[in-house]
């Protein structure tokens, strides 16, 4: 075990680490596309952050019921379950905070560059991996047990 956590063998939830870079990947890539050719992508970065929105938006909600789930044997924080604060290791919290970072990035840049075009829909996406993060703390995190006399 290094500073940065346990080894990469042992971490888990990769699958859920894994779809929060591809679809930093292929948000990026879409994004870049209607960027450059507004008129040829720029329905196509609707259509993509509108889905990664709902799709995160349906994460958030399914991270809260494993949240509320889980408070009955632990003491779940919200900055624990939603921001990955104190209860991942540092190595998963900062892969996943780099995916939002860099995706909530790109989508202000590029709304920046192309201000009133459907661009500005791109700062709904990053809500797909925020709610994919959630969901890593939501099952795999690791909160402190509910003592007897928890609210």
């Amino acid at each position: 075990m290094n500073d940065d956590g346990p080894a990469q063998s042992a971490i888990k939830g990769k699958r859920l680490i894994a779809a929060a870079w591809q679809s930093t990947a292929v948000f990026l890539l879409v994004l870049l596309a209607g960027v450059v050719r507004l008129d040829l992508f720029g329905v196509a970065v609707v259509i993509v952050s509108v889905v990664m929105f709902a799709l995160g938006v349906l994460l958030l909600a399914i991270a809260f019921a494993l949240g509320i789930r889980r408070s009955r044997a632990e003491e779940i924080s919200v900055a624990g379950l939603f921001l990955l604060q104190g209860s991942s290791p540092p190595v998963v919290r900062k892969v996943l905070i780099a995916s939002v970072l860099t995706q909530l990035t790109a989508a202000l840049v590029a709304s920046g560059l192309r201000i009133y075009t459907e661009i500005a829909f791109a700062i709904l996406a990053p809500t797909f991996v925020f709610g994919l993060a959630s969901v890593w703390a939501g099952r795999y995190g690791s909160f402190p047990p509910r003592t007897s006399d928890s609210v």
